[in-house]
């Protein structure tokens, strides 16, 4: 690393070409998962009948996180060496990389709506005044705005859990000049055994891990543009290339 100007640290996977574009920007980044994601079997969901009756024509099906995506094509969609073919299913989502994945999961699904936050898509579901109950795909640990707000508009939410989020924090001891967080449960897993250095900057990839990040560090914190991967690897680009314009 002669070239590189600066050294963050992921808390979370990032892609090989996000690591290069770094890269080549003078920036390293070191990559430590501090969340493990692990299937929940929910018996809700087993079977074709179940399925089936799920998945009817007329259901709502909403996701916040690609994890409930990629679980529910893995272990749910995917059974006993069959597919189970779900035809043009009525979808409301995050906005970025959750609503890719159901794109190439549901190739003839219906978005009926998407928002970059829970809250705004449960503002936004509510405001549509034609649905009256959905099916909620997510994992143990979730925000209750969006559950909250369908609620207070009358709204049935039936909530699948079908992943875990089990906390893996990793004791870091070098010095990052800035560390990305993708996740309240990630902040919180870091901060479980590590204490962060006054110089380095926070990267938050949305307004509710920013404001995780404020329950731990007084550190600057720096939020993402936008909530995908690429955005929060090119702010941080564009902090460090401008470094002063923050003084």
């Amino acid at each position: 690393m002669p070239n590189d100007k600066y050294r963050i640290l992921s808390t979370r996977h990032l892609t090989d070409s996000s690591i290069a574009v770094a890269g080549e920007s003078g920036i390293h980044i070191d990559v430590k998962d501090f969340i493990q994601i692990k299937l929940v079997l929910n018996e809700a969901l087993m079977g074709e009948e179940n399925l089936f009756h799920v998945f009817r024509p007329e259901a709502v099906h909403v996701f916040t996180s690609v994890n409930a995506v990629k679980m529910l094509a893995q272990h749910y969609i995917h059974q006993d060496d069959t597919f189970y073919v779900v035809s043009k299913p009525k979808i409301c989502c995050i906005s970025g990389k959750t609503k890719k994945a159901l794109q190439r999961l549901f190739k003839s699904g219906e978005f009926l709506a998407e928002s970059p936050y829970g809250s705004e898509l449960g503002t936004t579901i509510a405001a549509l005044g034609n649905i009256t109950a959905v099916n909620f795909f997510c994992g143990n640990i979730r925000r209750n705005e969006l559950p909250d707000i369908l609620k207070e508009a009358g709204i049935t939410v039936n909530e699948f859990v079908i992943y875990e989020n089990i906390p893996a924090p990793v004791v870091t001891a070098t010095n990052y000049d800035g560390i990305l967080f993708f996740s309240p449960s990630a902040v919180k897993s870091y901060f479980s055994v590590n204490q962060l250095p006054a110089a380095t900057v926070c990267f938050a990839i949305g307004s509710t891990t920013a404001a995780a990040l404020k329950e731990y560090t007084e550190n600057k914190i720096i939020m993402s543009t936008n909530i995908s991967e690429d955005d929060m690897v090119q702010t941080a680009i564009f902090y460090f290339n401008n470094i002063n314009c923050y003084e």
